[in-house]
């Protein structure tokens, strides 16, 4: 099954499974000071900016500034 053909749910879900922070940004992030900038240039559904808005502050970021540059009308 394709994530886009899932239910929230299961999208979500997926998500989960698939976004990871590898180790490296990880430690990056964990010495960084202050917040970080995180970018979507076109959310679809919104889970994708929403799983992956956490992900760094799951590897140690201070905080996230979730930043989306379009949406669709």
């Amino acid at each position: 099954m394709r994530i886009s053909q899932a239910n929230s749910a299961q999208r979500v879900w997926a998500l989960h499974e698939a976004l990871v922070v590898e180790r490296e940004p990880a430690g990056a992030l964990a010495a960084a000071r202050g917040p970080v900038l995180l970018v979507d240039d076109l959310p679809d559904t919104g889970w994708t900016s929403a799983v992956a808005f956490q992900l760094p502050l799951r590897a140690g970021a201070e905080g996230v500034f979730p930043l989306v540059l379009a949406v669709r009308a």
